[in-house]
């Protein structure tokens, strides 16, 4: 497990970097709220302890941030201030739990284990009715039908919808053109009178950062297509 300490107590990290290390977590730090965001932003963490009064911004507006681009991500906010106000307001803010300094390790790491208990139970009861891919941040709701991509929701058609999808469940595959036209069987005969290429190509624009190269739906030429990762 890897957590993200933001506190600008160098002490506090060191403390609990050495306590962690015993229970085989992985703590990094940031003592500014912009270099814990941007760590956060291009790093796997696993969960964020965000102290309440920092520089620049507190803690309030770090976790406001922080859900804009990782609304799931568990976020245990510490304060020296123990009033219920800022309880409410951190937790209605989206922290996952709270607690005062000074606090004891111990009580810290079994509020880590048990928000972490209740995030692997959601996210598998999630995974039931999904397809994921961590790798490029997309989500796709079988109930809804929704494609999730980085935290928002994308527009899809349902012929597009179950293309992505017959790519994602066989990733790593190559698809020739045949196959995926087979998928197409069902929607009216338009479906066929265009190209495979053009719905991938709109697919492409909707969820690849750069839909010229195609680094999450691959062109094997002669052949087809194939979802590169999940």
């Amino acid at each position: 497990m890897i957590i993200h300490l933001i506190d600008d107590d160098e002490e506090l990290h060191d403390l609990l970097k050495v306590y962690f290390e015993d229970v085989n977590i992985n703590l990094t730090a940031s003592e500014l709220p912009s270099k814990g965001i941007e760590y956060i932003k291009n790093n796997k963490v696993d969960l964020i302890i965000l102290d309440l009064m920092l520089p620049e911004m507190d803690g309030f507006e770090v976790c406001k941030k922080i859900r804009t681009f990782n609304p799931d991500i568990p976020i245990i906010m510490l304060t020296a201030k123990g009033d219920d106000i800022n309880k409410i307001i951190g937790l209605e803010l989206g922290a996952d739990d709270y607690i005062a300094k000074p606090f004891n390790p111990r009580e810290l790491l079994a509020r880590v284990k048990s928000i972490m208990r209740r995030f692997e139970k959601t996210k598998n009861q999630i995974k039931e009715n999904t397809i994921v891919s961590e790798s490029w941040d997309i989500v796709l709701n079988l109930d809804s039908r929704e494609v999730v991509h980085k935290g928002n929701i994308v527009d899809f058609t349902a012929m597009e919808f179950d293309l992505l999808k017959f790519l994602m469940e066989n990733a790593k595959i190559v698809q020739s053109r045949d196959s995926l036209m087979n998928k197409l069987k069902g929607y009216d005969s338009e479906s066929f009178d265009r190209s495979i290429d053009v719905y991938i190509s709109k697919i492409r624009q909707k969820i690849d950062d750069d839909p010229k190269k195609g680094e999450i739906i691959k062109t094997v030429w002669g052949i087809g297509y194939v979802f590169s990762k999940l």
